[in-house]
């Protein structure tokens, strides 16, 4: 089964913006990016940026995970087995805590919303 998600950018003038789509099936566990070719290509994060730049809209299982590496905390962070116990895990799952943080991050102000 496929879920969907906007990845939306609060930080602009008109309000809320989707700057692409995170894809993530359920059977193989697998991401994948697709950014919206309407997308002002200047208002994309850096790591979309580069490659809308190049004219790359859907990015790879590989690229896509690692987006989603980089927004939830890591198998090795200390005292993960408490933060899984707080959000209701029992085993690390990059999906479920991507979607417990609604995928926030420090690093920008995206943030992920069901479709």
């Amino acid at each position: 089964m496929q879920k969907k998600y906007a990845i939306c950018n609060p930080a602009t003038i008109d309000g809320l913006y989707r700057v692409a789509t995170l894809c993530y099936e359920t059977d193989s566990k697998q991401f994948r990016i697709e950014i919206d070719k309407s997308a002002d290509v200047k208002k994309l994060p850096i790591s979309l940026k580069i490659h809308a730049e190049q004219g790359r809209y859907e990015l790879n299982e590989s690229f896509s995970m690692d987006w989603v590496r980089a927004r939830v905390c890591p198998p090795s962070r200390h005292n993960i087995s408490s933060i899984l116990r707080d959000i209701g895990l029992s085993e690390y799952d990059e999906y479920g805590i991507l979607m417990y943080a609604s995928g926030k991050s420090l690093m920008d102000d995206l943030f992920l919303e069901e479709l």
